[in-house]
């Protein structure tokens, strides 16, 4: 089983302040394959933060551009997959 205990925001792994998880299931068998942290509110407004400061660089961005980053994320995955 995969445990996570960390969130990513504003473009690094930081520890989620809550000790609570999510627990993942597989829906074919029903076993727990996983678990990810419940994030808190204050994990909620970090993530929020982040993405805002990150927002004025990225909308500047051409379409072309925003399309290069989302095929090589989608490229990635697919890699690990």
């Amino acid at each position: 089983m995969h445990v996570h205990s960390d969130l990513y925001i504003g473009g690094r792994w930081v520890p989620a302040t809550s000790t609570d998880v999510i627990e993942v299931v597989n829906p074919a068998t029903e076993e727990v394959i996983a678990t990810v942290p419940a994030a808190s509110t204050d994990d909620a407004d970090a993530a929020v933060r982040a993405a805002r400061a990150a927002f004025n660089s990225w909308s500047q961005l051409t379409v072309d551009e925003r399309v290069d980053y989302v095929e090589r994320i989608a490229a990635a995955m697919a890699a690990r997959a």
